[in-house]
C-alpha cells in the first residue's frame, strides 16, 4: 500500500535540519575542563583499585 501523501510535511520539526543538528550537538557536548575532569577522576579510580588489590595481595589490608 502507498503511504498518505495528503499529510503535510513538518518543516518546523524537521528532523533533518543541518541547523538545529549543529545547535543540538553543542548543546550536548562537554566542555573541555568538564572532559579533563572526568579523565582525571577516572584516572584516580583505576589507581585506587590497583592500590587496594595490591594492599590485599601483600595482606597488609
Amino acid at each position: 500500500m502507498a503511504k498518505n501523501t495528503n499529510e503535510e510535511y513538518d518543516w518546523l520539526s524537521d528532523p533533518f535540519d543541518e541547523k538545529k543538528i549543529a545547535e543540538e550537538r553543542e548543546r550536548m557536548a562537554m566542555s573541555g575542563t568538564s572532559k579533563g575532569l572526568v579523565g582525571v577522576g577516572c584516572l584516580l579510580v583505576v589507581i585506587g583499585l590497583f592500590a587496594m588489590a595490591a594492599l590485599l595481595l601483600f595482606g597488609i589490608l
